[in-house]
């Protein structure tokens, strides 16, 4: 589908894998059966892709606001299996102090590449060996959309 404004709100639609397609309930709306994700399935999509929910600062802030089931964070990631995304989330998550419980589990899957923690933004910052990553955007640019928690 195009791309549309509704209600002066852009949308972007766009067609994910069926193996991507997991995390999700089925909700019952009027007469009708939607799936919704879950919130830690919602997060595992925001750190595959960042360009979609507004940048790593919304994912900073949607981490920090959740209630997490880290079980089901680890298993969604790994279940992903996209490096870039395990390594945003553990380096979020180290940066505002949110326990993910089986953090060495996702430190294992890590990809020997260095990613970017923003792909939206260019290639200057530094270069962090324990997360592989390249570090976009400075630490208290992220803390202060998450309100100061660090």
């Amino acid at each position: 589908m195009p791309d549309r404004d509704i209600h002066g709100v852009a949308y972007t639609f766009v067609t994910i894998t069926a193996a991507k397609f997991f995390g999700y309930d089925s909700l019952a709306v009027d007469a009708h059966q939607v799936n919704v994700a879950s919130v830690e399935k919602t997060l595992v999509d925001c750190a595959d892709h960042p360009e979609y929910c507004g940048g790593i600062g919304e994912l900073a802030r949607g981490l920090a606001a959740a209630d997490l089931e880290s079980a089901s964070i680890t298993e969604y990631l790994l279940r992903l299996g996209n490096g870039a995304a395990i390594k945003r989330i553990v380096y979020l998550a180290d940066l505002l102090e949110i326990d993910l419980g089986q953090r060495d589990e996702l430190i294992d899957a890590f990809t020997s590449g260095y990613s970017k923690l923003d792909p939206t933004r260019g290639d200057e910052g530094r270069h962090v060996s324990e997360y592989r990553l390249l570090v976009n955007v400075p630490e208290d640019e992220i803390t202060t959309v998450v309100g100061g928690r660090s």
